[in-house]
């Protein structure tokens, strides 16, 4: 059980899907299992800027941030670490006595779960989307050595995100013509997100089976892009693994100590094992 005392740091979510999401578990059973006083809480946010300057007030120890404050909330912050600069997008703030410091994990949280299936050296990437996420994935992929193409609605987006990076980008009219030479596909937008879960910006036909497919959408598991790529027998990476190797980086960012990752393993298999 845990206890809540005058000396418990809290780590909080700011986000859309603090509803669904299932990182409490996978931290707070971390926390139990190191013996920390730490507790990982939700926080519905309706002003970014006067919940963000609450961090600084309740002295909240640091806060996991999705969509969709990931980029807005850069311009409350004190600092960005080198990572979240380049990218341009937080996925983490860490208050250090009433500095507000700014990071990133997506994008090294998502080359650790395709690692799980693929390698990604010398591959040719296709990422869709140019959002948060998309940034930070575009840069972790490079740097892995892959070959990466984005494409986007809007082709400008995707062109700021190749400026910064050995990539190249085309809009999403030209994803027929792009797949072909794909080896791994990335879907960064939240298209078969529920209630839309019927929506994917892939059609079954362009799916091949020496395609590794990630969805970074989460809700649900297997959005429709996933469904299809199963039954065109691609590899296929959940979104949910992204989260968790984020959530694992994170950790010790919060906390200065190392992650129990077979703790948060197992957390993670008990809470979906339990979902009907």
């Amino acid at each position: 059980m845990m206890k809540i005392n005058g000396e418990t740091k809290i780590i909080g979510f700011f986000g859309s899907t603090y509803k669904t999401s299932k990182m409490f578990t996978l931290y707070n059973a971390a926390f139990k299992a190191l013996q920390l006083n730490y507790v990982y809480v939700p926080f519905a946010v309706k002003d970014l800027k006067k919940a963000i300057e609450g961090i600084r007030q309740l002295g909240i120890k640091g806060v996991g941030v999705t969509i969709p404050y990931k980029i807005e909330a850069i311009k409350y912050l004190d600092e960005l670490d080198e990572n979240a600069q380049i990218i341009g997008a937080v996925n983490v703030i860490v208050n250090d006595n009433g500095k507000l410091s700014g990071g990133n994990t997506d994008g090294l949280g998502c080359v650790k779960a395709l690692n799980e299936v693929t390698v990604i050296k010398n591959k040719n990437v296709l990422l869709l989307g140019a959002g948060g996420a998309a940034r930070a994935i575009a840069i972790a992929v490079t740097d892995e050595g892959g070959n990466l193409i984005i494409l986007n609605r809007n082709a400008d987006l995707a062109k700021q995100i190749t400026r910064k990076i050995n990539a190249r980008s085309n809009s999403i009219q030209s994803l027929a013509q792009e797949i072909e030479q794909a080896e791994i596909l990335i879907n960064a937008t939240s298209v078969g997100m529920k209630p839309n879960e019927n929506q994917s910006l892939v059609p079954k036909g362009l799916l091949r089976s020496d395609l590794t497919v990630m969805d970074l959408v989460t809700n649900p598991k297997e959005t429709k892009l996933l469904v299809n790529a199963k039954e065109m027998q691609s590899k296929l990476v959940y979104g949910e693994r992204m989260l968790f190797w984020q959530a694992v980086l994170k950790f010790k960012m919060f906390t200065g100590i190392d992650p129990p990752v077979r703790i948060m393993e197992q957390a993670l298999k008990n809470i979906n094992e339990s979902i009907p």
